[in-house]
């Protein structure tokens, strides 16, 4: 079995994981449960493009269609679920379910105008540093408790340095870096649903908003 399908099905796992704590709905605070539901989708799209990953390298190229087509939803629509989904739960805030549905909708129609003009790969680069800055300056000008807080700022520590410094083009000290950057998005994904789950686990709202 070649390096690309272990390392696919190691994020599927860790994908996996996340989507079970975002289903324990009954455990969140009633204004956390839209974003818990979100972030699910989020974590949803990526462990299905992982699985059809991991058949795709490591049984048979038949595979590749679908694998191709959940990567790009997972790239361009996993990051924004997660992403919002994370600094609502900071900042105690909730969107109602037409605006999660305008969110996707509006996505999906900027992507289609991006990839038209052949600047796709710029929109998801800079999609994915906005939200990831956005969250973390929440998240240290917020009262949020410690743990959770940590464990997020782990994941975009993560996500930074699997995205900036490793990459998914050539090797490095003899491994892939695609199969490099992929073990840490699945860490960053284990470490962001475990502060996500802290966070929505929290009672206190302080204010609650419907966009």
């Amino acid at each position: 079995m070649s390096s690309l399908a272990i390392s696919d099905a190691v994020l599927a796992f860790a994908c996996l994981f996340a989507v079970f704590l975002m289903a324990q709905q009954k455990a969140f605070s009633e204004v956390h449960r839209l974003s818990a539901t979100a972030a699910l989708l989020g974590f949803l799209l990526m462990a299905l493009a992982s699985i059809t990953g991991s058949l795709r390298y490591g049984i048979s190229t038949a595979w590749s269609g679908p694998h191709e087509m959940l990567v790009n939803a997972a790239m361009f629509l996993a990051p924004p679920l997660t992403g919002i989904a994370t600094c609502l739960g900071v900042t105690v805030n909730s969107w109602s379910r037409a605006a999660w549905g305008r969110l996707i909708l509006g996505i999906c129609i900027v992507y289609e105008v991006c990839r038209w003009y052949g600047v796709d790969i710029i929109y998801r680069d800079l999609q994915m540093a906005v939200l990831l800055v956005s969250a973390l300056y929440l998240l240290l000008r917020s009262p949020v408790e410690s743990n959770p807080k940590w464990l997020i700022i782990a994941s975009i520590a993560s996500y930074f340095t699997g995205a900036l410094i490793i990459g998914t083009e050539g090797t490095l000290a003899g491994y892939l870096r695609l199969d490099l950057f992929r073990y840490l998005v699945g860490l960053g994904n284990l470490l962001l649903s475990s502060g996500l789950y802290l966070l929505f686990k929290n009672r206190y709202s302080n204010s609650q908003a419907s966009a």
